[in-house]
């Protein structure tokens, strides 16, 4: 492939990752750690910068003469000012000051005349009134944060940029990985119960005892370890949850967020009537003391040739891990979701 088909290579895998780890069922749970369940949110915390809309809940904006977006400030705030850009692009073409309201917020108007449909970049700075004496960089002045919206984004032109072997370099990378026998192996079933379902949550989920009890499908489920041959020469790990029984289940296949670390249990998924996997898409072991970042990941990353990009065995993970569930005599093939 040349450069500009690793370059979108790059951003499509990369993007169709994070669709996948950001857009599920409206009980989808965010966290998704093999951590102690606490009280606080997804990082950030405690943001120092949120925003919101009292006309769209999810920031996408179909029709009006003004966007109004509000600020939230976790800090004691003078004044607030923003610049509107076009998604990604550095140079902005609108500026202003917002208003003050009470509480440390503030009020952003934006004029919807000559916006093109598409998406947005909202860049705030905060003036605090205070110089940068902070040690924590959290803390620092100036605090600039960003917002992201669309305009009228079903109306959006859609660009065909794939390179012209796309197609031809994706089909040759999986019909490569097929010829590898998936040689799956799992280990010991262990039987979950309502009350071990709540422990397993609590201590090494990072979810609360009972998600949504009213989405219960099966009151016990099973568990195991399970791996099967990688595209790298070695295996790739997750954990398989499933409600006790033979099914067929629906699937779902559960991918990690940024960044190395242990894996949970899906348990909670299974207790929602999935077969469902938590696939380690780097290859790793899903349960180990101690996680290091692998080389290529961020730094030293080789771009040429494209299949020596870190992110092209992270996907071809991802694919067999589809093909691993559809391969399961309990798993109807024609449902599953990730």
């Amino acid at each position: 492939m040349k450069m500009c088909s690793s370059t979108l290579f790059r951003i499509l895998t990369i993007a169709a990752i994070l669709c996948q780890l950001s857009h599920g069922d409206g009980w989808a749970m965010e966290h998704n750690l093999a951590a102690p369940c606490g009280d606080r949110c997804s990082p950030p915390l405690t943001p120092l910068l949120s925003f919101r809309s009292p006309q769209s809940e999810d920031m996408l904006f179909a029709n009006g003469a003004t966007i109004e977006i509000v600020c939230q400030s976790g800090l004691r705030s003078v004044a607030l000012t923003w610049r509107l850009h076009r998604n990604m692009v550095q140079k902005p073409f609108q500026a202003g000051k917002a208003e003050p309201l009470l509480a440390n917020r503030f009020r952003i108007a934006i004029a919807t005349a000559g916006l093109h449909p598409g998406s947005y970049d909202l860049r705030v700075e905060l003036d605090t009134g205070l110089e940068n004496q902070e040690k924590d960089l959290l803390l620092q002045r100036p605090v600039r944060g960003v917002c992201t919206f669309g305009w009228q984004a079903d109306r959006m032109a859609i660009a065909q940029t794939r390179p012209a072997d796309f197609k031809a370099f994706w089909d040759k990378a999986k019909a490569d990985y097929a010829k590898v026998p998936l040689d799956p192996q799992e280990g010991p079933m262990q039987r979950f119960g309502p009350q071990a379902i709540a422990e397993y949550n609590v201590k090494g989920a990072c979810l609360p005892p009972d998600f949504d009890p009213e989405g219960h499908r099966a009151k016990t489920v099973e568990s195991c370890k399970v791996n099967f041959a990688g595209p790298d020469g070695g295996r790739v790990y997750g954990w398989l949850a499933k409600p006790e029984g033979q099914g067929p289940f629906p699937a779902m296949l559960v991918l990690p967020g940024a960044g190395f670390a242990a894996r949970p249990r899906p348990l909670e998924h299974a207790r929602h009537g999935y077969l469902a996997l938590d696939v380690q898409i780097h290859g790793q072991d899903v349960d180990l003391p101690k996680y290091e970042p692998l080389p290529g990941y961020r730094d030293e990353r080789v771009f040429e040739p494209s299949e020596k990009f870190y992110f092209y065995n992270v996907y071809l993970r991802v694919w067999r891990g589809l093909n691993y569930l559809v391969s399961r005599p309990d798993v109807d093939a024609k449902r599953i979701g990730k």
